[in-house]
């Protein structure tokens, strides 16, 4: 029944253009920021990427993605789009 669930799911949200995640950017990122051992203004940084990824989805779902896919902050920038890596870049900065 549970796996019923989750293809109805997925397929809801692929109907529906986008992927509704259990967190919201902010807290991934401060999670996942915890969990790598991050330095600097977390909270600062984590808030401005919410906020950009607020206005546009793809940045949101890639910054999910980097976070399963990678294990620490340089891995991810790495691993990042020129778009993300800007964002990365801006956040740093207001931080």
């Amino acid at each position: 029944m549970a796996v019923k669930n989750a293809i109805a799911a997925l397929a809801s949200a692929a109907f529906f253009g986008s992927v509704a995640y259990a967190e919201s950017v902010e807290e991934m990122c401060i999670r996942v920021s915890g969990e790598w051992g991050s330095v600097g203004d977390v909270p600062t940084q984590c808030a401005c990427l919410a906020s950009v990824a607020d206005e546009d989805q793809s940045i949101a779902d890639e910054l999910f993605e980097l976070a399963e896919t990678y294990s620490s902050d340089e891995e991810a920038y790495e691993g990042a789009s020129d778009k993300v890596k800007a964002a990365f870049d801006q956040c740093a900065e207001a931080a």
